[in-house]
């Protein structure tokens, strides 16, 4: 079957990106129709299908804006085309087109979601770029009225997982957060870098006695200096070259209501003097205005810098924090509340869902739930909406850990040498142990993302085939399938006996047990069968360390493969 006729080569960007000029997809199987409709379309892109079956086609190709169609097609009928693109694509606007003007059509033709019906006429062809102009006012309005309703539900549902929350100090946090939304004052939220600061003001002005009047957000590290003064008060008409019209600043724009300054410790030195006046005068002064205009505006700030120490060093007035910091609220890193990350987590994934126009979130597995814990996050709440926001265009119905990027599967270099200092502060060998521990997970968690093929592990790690062999020995995974990845997902369970009392207790480190700092780790399998036998020899002290010492077995462990290996792994490979 021919493909669909392409005019105007329109592009394939990605969904929801606007064009310079929208494209419109002409669905008839009469040449004639298509050569007269292509007179009237003026600058628009056109697609051309002449079947059902490469209308929908095109659906997938091409970014389209509005279809015309046909009732009457070769392989189908309009109406069962206009119920696909209704079930596959919200964002398209339909008008029918057909040489019969029979009332039921029509009203069939609107109740399964056409925006237009017309009857095929010269007329009607004079006015289809009027009735095109209509179609795409009409979803810009409908897009931007859903946007809104998906805000204003995900920020309902981001409430009340606030007040919910399962951990300790952010609950403290929110019995702050209620009382300081009954005052009018001041309030300095305070935090790292996508911690959700701006959340948690939205979450105080919705709590206020405002919550009727505007919400308006000003990032103030984004304005330039020489513009800072009319983007926040304003200006009159005439008020400097090019400004041919009166000009409202965002202080008016919040009176009555709330003004949100984000990173406002990014402000330089002549910002910060424009603000304190304002704060204490409460009023401001239009560009070119001969006389102040009065506000009433409740100033909520957020910054990511601790402010008090600006002070200290001079790079923020002192005065101005006075005022700024009359509230105070901290919000804590998101590796403080782990206990909340699950249920932030399929929050994230039903809101980023919802605008995509995807009708179900995709679940989150219990191994990718593991991997998220394990991880630090840095980046914070923003880090993982990020995340979240991949997950929900690239998964299925369930985010398994195979679907996890690879850098999220490694910890933190912090958390392992956290992790070693408190199980055992004292050895003398630490170093050597945690080096190996995070060399060892990092093998195994690319032999797992390899699946099981090691030859292509070592190749994307840059060591030798015969040195992760080794290091796999070490763990003893070298006897599992190359295909079977499970085994290597899995570490193995050790025993390890404690200095303090010598019970066996199961660690789950996937390295090796090490008892007393003169002995070399050796691997245990299990603490029952053959491997009891070799731990059983480690703990009455019949296995001796050889003489290469810790320190030299450690510097040649983490020794760059000897070109020798290299060649001998190639020959291997070639054979």
């Amino acid at each position: 079957m021919s493909q669909p006729r392409v005019t105007n080569q329109p592009q394939r960007p990605d969904r929801g990106k606007e064009l310079a000029a929208p494209t419109v997809l002409v669905v008839d199987d009469e040449e004639s129709f298509h050569r007269n409709i292509a007179k009237y379309l003026g600058n628009y892109r056109r697609v051309n299908a002449y079947t059902g079956w490469q209308a929908l086609e095109a659906l997938g190709k091409y970014h389209v804006d509005v279809i015309l169609l046909d009732l009457n097609l070769p392989d189908t009928t309009g109406f069962h085309v206009l119920e696909q693109v209704r079930q596959e694509r919200e964002d398209i606007e339909v008008i029918v087109c057909t040489a019969h003007s029979e009332i039921r059509n029509a009203v069939e033709a609107v109740k399964k979601g056409a925006f237009d019906f017309l009857v095929k006429s010269y007329e009607n062809y004079q006015n289809i770029h009027e009735h095109i102009r209509r179609a795409l006012e009409y979803r810009r309005t409908k897009r931007e009225l859903i946007e809104s309703r998906t805000q204003e539900s995900w920020l309902r549902e981001a409430f009340t997982q606030l007040e919910n929350t399962k951990s300790d100090v952010l609950a403290l946090m929110m019995r702050l957060a209620k009382r300081v939304a009954d005052t009018p004052l001041t309030v300095l939220i305070e935090g790292e870098a996508g911690v959700g600061k701006e959340v948690l003001a939205r979450y105080i002005h919705c709590r206020s006695s405002r919550a009727d009047g505007p919400f308006v957000t000003v990032n103030v590290s984004a304005v330039p200096p020489g513009l800072l003064g009319s983007y926040w008060f304003g200006h009159v008409k005439g008020a400097f070259s090019g400004a041919d019209r009166m000009h409202i600043g965002k202080f008016e724009l919040a009176d009555g209501g709330t003004l949100f300054l984000d990173e406002v410790g990014d402000l330089d030195p002549e910002a910060q003097a424009r603000l304190l006046r304002v704060l204490q005068e409460r009023e401001i002064e239009r560009l070119g205005a001969n006389e102040a205009t009065p506000v009433d505006v409740r100033v909520l700030a957020a910054t990511h810098k601790r402010l008090h120490e600006e002070v200290k060093f001079g790079r923020f007035r002192e005065d101005l924090y006075s005022r700024l910091n009359v509230l105070h609220v901290a919000v804590p890193p998101l590796r403080d509340r782990a206990e909340d990350l699950p249920d932030l987590a399929r929050l994230l994934l039903r809101k980023h869902a919802n605008r995509i126009g995807r009708s179900d979130a995709p679940g989150l597995g219990a191994g990718a739930l593991d991997v998220l814990r394990r991880y630090d996050w840095p980046g914070n709440v923003r880090e993982l909406e990020n995340l979240m926001m991949r997950m929900v265009a690239l998964a299925r119905a369930e985010i398994r850990e195979d679907d996890i990027p690879p850098e999220y599967w490694l910890p933190t270099l912090n958390q392992v040498a956290d992790d070693y200092v408190s199980r055992w502060p004292a050895k003398a060998n630490l170093f050597y142990l945690a080096t190996q521990q995070f060399q060892r997970y990092l093998i195994r968690l690319m032999v797992a993302r390899s699946h099981g093929n090691k030859r292509l592990a070592a190749r994307s790690l840059g060591i030798s085939y015969t040195t992760l062999k080794d290091r796999l020995r070490e763990t003893g995974d070298a006897e599992s399938d190359d295909g079977d990845v499970s085994q290597i997902r899995t570490p193995p369970r050790i025993a390890h006996p404690t200095p303090s009392s010598g019970v066996w207790t199961p660690l789950d480190l996937g390295a090796a047990a090490v008892v007393g700092s003169g002995t070399r780790p050796v691997v245990g399998r299990d603490v029952s069968g053959e491997g009891q036998g070799a731990e059983r020899k480690l703990a009455e002290g019949s296995v001796r360390r050889p003489s290469l010492t810790e320190a030299e077995r450690g510097v040649a462990d983490a020794a760059p493969p000897h070109r020798g290996d290299e060649r001998r792994d190639r020959t291997r490979e070639d054979e």
